[in-house]
């Protein structure tokens, strides 16, 4: 799903901007996204204006998918980047740069799944088939992680290196046992009579959607950062307390029915203000980081495992 609906196709300048003493109408920031419905929160707050309250200008520049926003962020083309977490932890490691998270927006709550053909109702009863994954990124993690869970290891099963959206279109198309993919995929396997085996729901943060930035950034725009998650908080707030205006709100910048919204929304968990304190002043941020690195080090995917904790600016969020 991350490549299939969420993106716009060309480029969106959004001004938005509240007044607080957090920042003054003048101060700006430039961010890079893509059209991820775990994005509810900034999407809300854009359309609602709550940017604009917070005295913030607010320019939205539009990727095609997470990863293409991370090299004009390093290049300090944009100020922030809604991203994953494991493209922090590729970056870091390959170029050395010092990227940091300071906020996650979401998480995958079952958005992104193995899902195996009829009669195969269990990782179990996958050993010796023929599995679509995307080999040395963070959903092969996903299914690994799967694995372990039942006892198996990675040769138990024939592995075949697609992307999650070609993953999906090939289980559909009865080329392939099983896939780990993502929605809109997900339901149509289910719906063709495939079953769900394993999803990120079973392994609470591993696939985390984040907002991340330069240190020199995070400074000389400090107020401008705070004004701007602050009023994200509050767009998340407006999807949980009014969902009856939220969905379409998000429904508009995802160009689909506010219904897909609402099934949508039912596989990521959205974040607060309160859940960031609990991540990124607590441990999980940092231990979900960690797996990552370790993964990705010991594929030779990055040339160095990095500390989880280096990469976590929890700063601009507040304790509850």
């Amino acid at each position: 799903m991350r490549d299939l609906c969420k993106f716009l196709s060309g480029a969106v300048l959004l001004s938005a901007g509240l007044a607080s003493p957090l920042a003054h109408a003048s101060e700006k920031l430039k961010i890079g996204y893509n059209n991820w419905v775990g994005s509810a929160g900034v999407f809300v707050a854009q359309e609602k204006g709550f940017f604009k309250q917070a005295g913030v200008d607010v320019e939205f520049v539009p990727f095609k998918g997470p990863s293409d926003a991370i090299p004009p962020l390093v290049s300090g083309h944009i100020d922030l980047a809604l991203t994953t977490a494991d493209n922090v932890v590729l970056v870091n490691a390959r170029s050395g740069t010092d990227l940091k998270i300071i906020y996650a927006t979401d998480t995958s709550n079952g958005a992104d799944a193995v899902v195996s053909k009829k009669g195969l109702t269990s990782l179990a009863d996958l050993k010796g088939k023929t599995v679509a994954v995307t080999q040395n990124e963070v959903n092969e993690l996903l299914l690994l992680k799967g694995l372990e869970k039942a006892g198996m290891k990675p040769g138990d099963i024939k592995s075949v290196n697609m992307d999650p959206d070609s993953a999906g279109a090939a289980f559909v198309a009865g080329k392939v046992d099983a896939a780990v993919t993502w929605e809109p995929w997900i339901s149509q396997a289910v719906a063709g009579g495939g079953k769900v085996v394993f999803s990120s729901a079973q392994v609470p943060n591993l696939i985390l959607d984040v907002v991340t930035v330069n240190p020199a950034t995070s400074k000389t725009k400090a107020k401008a950062i705070a004004a701007f998650l602050a009023a994200v908080d509050k767009g998340t707030a407006f999807v949980r307390s009014n969902p009856d205006e939220a969905m379409p709100l998000v429904a508009k910048r995802l160009e689909v029915k506010p219904g897909e919204v609402k099934d949508m929304l039912v596989g990521v968990k959205l974040y607060d203000m309160a859940g960031n304190a609990k991540l990124l002043h607590g441990p999980v941020a940092a231990q979900t980081l960690d797996n990552i690195s370790v993964f990705y080090s010991s594929r030779k995917t990055i040339p160095k495992t990095l500390k989880g904790s280096d990469m976590v600016d929890a700063s601009f969020v507040q304790l509850h």
